[in-house]
């Protein structure tokens, strides 16, 4: 186990540090000051409070690695000198929340309407309503459509891609077998449901794929966008599928608005 720094070997410690920093030479004040009042005002502050900051900064560094001991000594020689460094529970972050791109091209819901060949549906639910961006991608005879909703009252935006909910339509149907085989991972949960009288799963925990047959019936991989609980339906020829951070009950209340 380390031993406490004593206050004589910090104090030896600090007295090292300053001998090795490059302080401004003394001048005399009242001609320095003089000239300085007639000089044009430059902003040399920066590199003259430099030295000051570099020994601050050490100070710091020496406090944060230091034994409780030896940091309460150091804080008092701190503040004898007019410094005060106030610890604080955490640091805010500053960095966005990580974001992902979707496939397609964005475009506006009428414009999709009109490139897609098969007739889109949305949600009536308040909670979700229009969506804030609409994608469309083309891969020979397939479309999907994405629809975006960034932010909405009631539901988590997700960490993984900075929205609220994500809706994606294509023309196809659920394969059973490829959902059970493919597209879940250990402690990853579907269970059948009923969506206003149509098949549905409830995906509930990270799938990373989503496989299903496209209306040729191929078998086809997609991509989850939100590491959380997912709904997948199918209304007519056109499966869709909801994910979003709710509960299986909001889930299921979302999708039987689309209309």
């Amino acid at each position: 186990m380390t031993e406490p720094m004593r206050e004589d070997e910090l104090e030896a410690t600090l007295r090292d540090i300053g001998g090795h920093l490059d302080y401004p030479r003394p001048v005399a004040m009242a001609s320095a000051v003089n000239a300085r009042l007639r000089a044009p005002r430059r902003r040399a502050w920066r590199f003259a409070l430099a030295p000051a900051l570099a020994t601050v900064a050490t100070l710091a560094l020496a406090i944060t690695l230091a034994l409780p001991d030896a940091r309460a000594a150091a804080q008092e020689f701190l503040h004898l000198r007019g410094i005060d460094i106030f610890p604080v529970p955490s640091i805010p972050a500053t960095l966005p929340p990580p974001k992902i791109t979707f496939p397609g091209e964005r475009m506006t819901l009428a414009e999709a309407r009109a490139r897609i060949r098969f007739v889109p549906v949305l949600p009536s639910d308040p909670d979700l309503g229009a969506p804030d961006d609409v994608y469309v991608e083309t891969i020979g005879t397939s479309d999907r459509l994405t629809l975006v909703y960034r932010q909405r009252s009631g539901i988590p935006i997700s960490p993984e891609a900075g929205v609220a909910a994500v809706v994606v339509e294509v023309r196809g149907t659920v394969d059973e077998n490829l959902l059970l085989g493919k597209a879940t991972s250990p402690g990853t949960t579907v269970d059948p449901v009923n969506v206003s009288g149509a098949r549905g799963y409830w995906i509930e925990g990270a799938p990373h794929l989503f496989f299903y047959r496209d209306a040729n019936g191929n078998a086809t991989q997609d991509t989850m966008r939100l590491a959380g609980n997912t709904l997948v339906w199918e209304r007519g020829d056109v499966t869709l599928r909801l994910e979003a951070h709710v509960s299986k009950d909001q889930a299921l209340r979302l999708g039987a608005s689309f209309r």
